[in-house]
């Protein structure tokens, strides 16, 4: 259990009268808390002894969370944001989950506060690609981890295949017994910062590659004339189209090199990488520099520091309020046991949460800037205004972008076509 406690029954007994009294449930509604009452909840909750391990010979896959939220690198606005808690409301949880030559990552488990936030446009995150899911206080819980692990332990058992997950020593990390395909070791807790590979820059690559494109997102709002105090507005499908692609894009993104080196690093692995998939850097990342990039963690934080620079030079951002890297990337507000909440915050998030079941009014207000998104036929006429602004342009990338823009007025009109329906004139008249 976190802070070196040990979970025991009495423990179990003791916070659950603690919460009773913050609930005030009546005596007659009360459990009497019997062995047989402790040995079913933990059942149900997964509730058993892990052994915690200081080092691993070899691992083939390993888990971690980190939150964040979009912080502007402005330090005055920053201040201001954090002091009216502005920030906290767009507070995502991911958990990132990558195997040690970097082959395989899995689609992150995201964790919002809304389960349809205004921006996702009345769907849910899986209908737009995403494993998104949500409670009140955008937490990682056991509950939630236990539906992730479970449903991953179902793929590789169709799969045929066996992993050993090596994880935080953390509180919502309880696992289920029902595991067939999945051991999980657990770090000791003051060894996770030394042997943790996430710990040891793959998540900081994926914030750097972030920040590097949320700066970028603020240039464009700054050159198409929007007010500077709403440069820094993102909604949350725009900062979990970023974050898709600072874990997945080509030039942004955390790649093989990244997850293989911090691996390395955290020295729990053989000398040499596995003969099946020897680390690289991709194809696409030579494309856009010229020389191999030797230090990825290095080379991620120079990208935030040139898109820093762009957006100083636009004079959006004084010199004397811009973060460094390590600030913007590590603000002193944010926690990695984003679990540390007290009783009374704990019984507070389970009973909205009742409430929003029971009304079935689980969208909330996730307290997002939100701005309509453009009409079919307002993004017909970009499309088209893109398209006469590249042809004036003769390179591979012009054209290519022309046909792209060409297939997506294509589509766009066959969608609309099918939202039509053959009429009769009848059809337009009303008889009594």
């Amino acid at each position: 259990m976190a802070d070196g406690i040990l979970l025991t029954g009495e423990v179990l007994r003791q916070k659950w009268r603690k919460f009773v009294d913050l609930v005030g449930m009546l005596d007659d509604e009360q459990l009497n808390l019997s062995e047989g009452w402790l040995s079913q909840y933990k059942a149900r909750a997964g509730l058993k002894q892990i052994k915690c391990h200081g080092e691993a010979a070899s691992a083939t896959s390993e888990a971690s969370l980190t939150t964040w939220t979009s912080m502007p690198p402005d330090r005055g606005l920053s201040d201001k944001q954090q002091s009216g808690v502005k920030g906290q409301k767009k507070r995502l949880t991911y958990l990132f989950v990558a195997n040690a030559d970097g082959s395989t990552k899995l689609l992150p488990l995201i964790i919002g506060k809304a389960y349809k936030p205004c921006p996702f446009g009345n769907k849910t995150g899986k209908q737009l690609g995403f494993n998104y899911r949500n409670n009140a206080k955008t937490w990682m819980t056991a509950t939630l981890y236990q539906e992730w692990l479970l449903d991953w332990d179902r793929t590789l058992r169709d799969e045929r295949r066996n992993i050993l997950l090596l994880q935080d020593n953390f509180l919502g990390h309880v696992v289920p017994n029902s595991l067939t395909n999945i051991e999980v070791e657990n770090f000791e807790p003051n060894l996770t910062a030394h042997v943790q590979p996430n710990d040891q820059g793959i998540i900081h690559c994926f914030k750097a590659h972030y920040h590097a494109q949320f700066i970028s997102h603020t240039i464009d709002h700054y050159n198409t004339d929007v007010t500077p105090s709403k440069i820094y507005n993102i909604d949350q499908l725009e900062a979990m189209r970023l974050a898709q692609d600072a874990w997945n894009r080509f030039y942004y993104r955390v790649d093989t090199t990244t997850i293989w080196n911090c691996w390395t690093k955290a020295g729990i692995l053989p000398d040499s990488p596995p003969s099946r998939a020897q680390p690289t850097v991709p194809i696409s990342s030579l494309v856009h520099t010229p020389d191999i990039v030797i230090n990825p963690i290095a080379h991620s934080e120079t990208l935030v520091e040139n898109a820093l620079d762009k957006l100083e030079a636009t004079g959006a951002l004084q010199r004397s309020n811009r973060m460094a890297v390590a600030e913007l990337l590590n603000p002193a507000f944010e926690s990695h046991n984003i679990f540390n909440a007290t009783d009374e915050e704990i019984c507070k998030s389970v009973m909205d949460a009742k409430i929003l079941r029971e009304t079935g009014n689980d969208d909330g207000d996730d307290g997002d800037i939100f701005a309509p998104g453009p009409t079919r036929n307002e993004a017909l006429q970009a499309a088209l205004v893109l398209r006469k602004y590249v042809g004036t342009s003769d390179d591979a990338f012009a054209r290519k972008l022309e046909v792209m823009l060409g297939s997506f007025g294509q589509r766009t009109r066959a969608v609309e076509m099918q939202g039509f329906k053959d009429t009769k004139v009848t059809d337009y008249f009303h008889f009594e």
